[in-house]
């Protein structure tokens, strides 16, 4: 009698350490329904643009902070990556590497839900100078200019830039 109840106990105490850690995400590798898919995502549709976008600063903008040695501080890693401090967005280069650079959903807003179902627009967003200047401040970037800097945001006109 003595030895079934440890035995009793040591089953369901495990089966409850199995329906705990059963219900824990361990993978990064499915967006979130309402969160970040990344710009890998995006190209599945939007593959010029998203060919142009790579010939910019704005997909080599974590690497820059990393040439600075500032790819650990939250002020200048918020403008360098999607998402970040945000549901789903980019956590740290362990965790989140595809969400390195400034990307698509970075002005676009999240688009896991539209990446999954094109129809749902939801949340996108058509940006604007307003957008840009959350960024591009009069005191990080003093000479941003919106007007000229807005036609090459996707690339090079005729690599998925706005011609």
């Amino acid at each position: 009698m003595t030895k079934k109840i440890p035995m009793l106990l040591l089953i369901l105490v495990g089966a409850a350490g199995l329906a705990f850690f059963s219900a824990v995400p361990v993978s990064h590798s499915q967006p979130e329904p309402e969160g970040y898919a990344g710009a890998n995502a995006c190209a599945m549709c939007h593959s010029e643009l998203t060919a142009g976008w790579k010939t910019t600063r704005h997909a080599r903008a974590f690497d820059t902070l990393k040439k600075k040695s500032q790819e650990k501080l939250p002020a200048c890693v918020k403008c360098h990556v999607v998402g970040f401090e945000k549901p789903g967005g980019y956590v740290d280069q362990e965790l989140t590497p595809e969400l390195a650079g400034v990307q698509c959903e970075s002005c676009h807003g999240p688009a896991a839900a539209h990446a999954a179902n094109p129809a749902n627009k939801k949340g996108l967003i058509d940006p604007g100078e307003k957008t840009c200047r959350e960024c591009h401040t009069p005191g990080q970037d003093p000479k941003f200019d919106y007007a000229g800097k807005k036609r090459f945001v996707h690339g090079e006109s005729g690599k998925g830039g706005v011609k």
